[in-house]
């Protein structure tokens, strides 16, 4: 009797175990499934990890943040004594060990792509380095974090401030090189964004759009070279112009699929490595004009309109005043030298941008629009600034109605500043106190716009004022090549030669069909006199 007893005990007590465990195993799970879907932890094993600290890390759990001190005091010890390559890695261990601590990812981005790459000489060495500091925000960061407006900002600060200012002195060759890349990402379908959205962004879709009978025969061609779908990708962005190797194009092309591909290239190409979406970016240029996507200050705007967006929708109004200043801070330098003219991967020489007068009305609303906005001082002062920089822009490039229009807007809005009465006494005291101390964009302009001068006075017959307006051009050029001193390369102008030559080019694109051919036939005819480049170029430019 006892024993049944006890038995029965032990069996209610079993059932009892049981019962608690499954309840516990359920409420574990349900809550392991919150945690998830909330990301509110974080346990991928690292990549590539030393077996000691892939186990510490399993090993601790909770306490995998202790793991992430310890080599964030050991990258600190590594850039004490120049072991910069570990310290790549220690970042990236530390960015997997705690990828929504995004503001040590931020410092560790800023640190290599300030700190670590001016220890460096070579433009190619520090190049790398700014890479570095991008590619961990880009790619490691917002792998964890795709929506985070505080990787948004910061990867936008490093693309305006580092890139696109003339304070580094590899700057230039960012440029170019930051340039190079882009021209090979977008091939032929450069500023098509609205084609590049619609490419394939996986294999599946690829098949889908093509036909499966095609994708087949695509597959087939592919596998004749011993290529994957990976490995073909692969070579294409390896490829040095960036188009579809030539083993396999002129069988894509036969089998009439090749525009399909080669979209689906590009926009894979933008959205996984990039990270950008051409229909934002689509979007952004419906908005503020057509900005060169070649060059570092649109992508500061597009990371800027991203985060903007967040903060924004969740009412931060300090946060949201950083991005616009970033947005209105960057189209004003697009709208002061963001068209690239020529460049030469090679060679920085031969780097040479243009006012982006396109951009001036987006960027004119998008001030005023900050100003209600946020009603800063600062905004207001810099929104002055800007509406100066138009007036005397427009005037440099022979728009007489676009500087007229902002010279008496600038007066409504700032008549403390356009107190002068006339627009040429104004513009002309403006273009002189400029030419005093001219930063590079405004050198720069102020060459290329007496150039222009000169060749729609050849075009109108008028010789002796194409001289004069030269002979301003080539004073000016010297002046601030002079007065950079031992800066020229980071803030030095392309040469002259090349600049008379894109000059007359611009005109010839611009001017109306009957002064074309009287520019035309009057440099033909040497009549130009010391406005006629040289016959030969300076070297493979680039357009």
């Amino acid at each position: 009797m006892k024993l049944s007893t006890l038995s029965a005990s032990l069996l209610v007590v079993l059932a009892a175990f049981v019962l608690l465990v499954g309840s516990l195993s359920a409420v574990q799970s349900r809550m392991n499934a919150i945690r998830v879907e909330a990301q509110l932890t974080d346990t991928e094993p690292l990549e590539n990890a030393p077996p000691m600290v892939a186990f510490t890390t399993v090993a601790l759990g909770g306490f995998r943040g202790l793991v992430a001190d310890f080599l964030w005091l050991r990258s600190q010890r590594m850039q004490e004594l120049g072991n910069y390559f570990e310290t790549v890695q220690l970042a990236s261990w530390i960015t997997k060990l705690q990828p929504r601590f995004t503001g040590a990812t931020a410092f560790l981005a800023w640190n290599m792509a300030y700190n670590v790459s001016v220890t460096f000489t070579r433009p190619e060495d520090r190049w790398r380095w700014v890479q570095r500091g991008i590619e961990l925000i880009r790619d490691e960061a917002l792998h964890y974090n795709p929506a985070d407006p505080e990787l948004f900002q910061q990867l936008g600060w490093i693309y305006q401030h580092k890139m696109g200012k003339d304070l580094d002195d590899a700057n230039r060759y960012y440029k170019t090189q930051m340039a190079w890349e882009m021209v090979r990402v977008f091939g032929p379908l450069a500023n098509q964004w609205d084609i590049i959205a619609q490419g394939a962004l996986t294999p599946a879709r690829l098949e889908a759009q093509v036909g499966g009978e095609a994708y087949a025969e695509f597959l087939r061609i592919l596998a004749g070279q011993g290529w994957t779908f990976a490995d073909f990708e692969r070579e294409f962005r390896d490829s040095p112009d960036g188009m579809i190797p030539g083993a396999v194009a002129g069988a894509i092309d036969k089998l009439g699929i090749y525009p399909y591909v080669d979209t689906a290239l590009r926009h894979r190409w933008l959205r996984n490595h990039y990270r950008l979406d051409p229909a934002i970016i689509d979007t952004i240029t419906r908005l503020f004009g057509p900005l060169d996507w070649r060059l570092p200050e649109a992508h500061a705007i597009y990371w800027a309109f991203r985060g903007l967006q967040h903060w924004v929708r969740n009412q931060d109004q300090f946060k949201a005043l950083q991005c616009d200043r970033m947005i209105f801070q960057s189209l004003k330098a697009a709208f002061e030298g963001g068209q690239l003219v020529v460049y030469n991967e090679e060679d920085t020489l031969y780097l040479e941008m243009r006012p982006n007068l396109a951009v001036a009305d987006a960027c004119r609303q998008y001030y005023a629009d900050s100003l209600d906005k946020h009603g800063e001082t600062t905004i207001r002062g810099a929104f002055q600034n800007f509406m100066v920089d138009a007036v005397v822009n427009f005037y440099k490039y022979g728009s007489r109605g676009k500087a007229r229009e902002y010279f008496e807007d600038g007066r409504k809005r700032f008549p403390d500043r356009f107190r002068v009465a006339d627009l040429d006494a104004f513009a002309l005291a403006e273009l002189e106190e400029q030419i005093a101390l001219m930063n590079y964009n405004q050198g720069q302009s102020t060459v290329q716009g007496y150039l222009i001068y000169a060749c729609y006075a050849l075009a109108l017959g008028n010789a002796e004022d194409a001289v004069a307006y030269e002979r301003t051009a080539a004073a000016v050029y010297a002046k601030y090549q002079s007065d950079i001193g031992d800066t020229k390369g980071r803030r030095g102008l392309p040469p002259y030669p090349q600049m008379k030559r894109n000059a007359i080019d611009y005109c010839y694109r611009n001017f109306p069909p009957e002064l074309v051919r009287s520019l035309r036939a009057a440099l033909e005819a040497e009549q130009a006199g010391p406005l006629a480049p040289p016959k030969a170029g300076p070297g493979p430019l680039v357009p």
